[in-house]
């Protein structure tokens, strides 16, 4: 069983301190759309809402591999003039 650690501890009351704001925001966004008259591009924002969840998944997952290979090869012996590029993302600023 995994012990629970003050990061996870501190991530979880995040997530509970962000999520009324985030339903909150939910509720307001579909009164929003259900009063607007010209809905026609409700189509486009999905699309870019999900292609933005799916950056942001490969992201995680890019930085995620090259973590691992970059802690591979320190065990590895690899030199810096050897080693790979990782995986390279467009990163908002934050």
């Amino acid at each position: 069983m995994k012990a629970v650690t003050t990061k996870m501890i501190v991530s979880l009351i995040g997530i509970l301190l962000a999520a009324p704001f985030f339903i909150v925001a939910v509720i307001i966004g579909a009164r929003a759309v259900a009063l607007s008259q010209g809905a026609q591009d409700d189509l486009l924002l999905v699309a870019l809402a999900l292609g933005g969840a799916v950056a942001s998944i490969a992201n995680g997952m890019g930085q995620r591999a090259a973590r691992e290979k970059h802690a591979a090869s320190q065990h590895g012996g690899v030199t810096d003039s050897t080693r790979t590029r990782g995986a390279s993302m467009i990163h908002l600023g934050y």
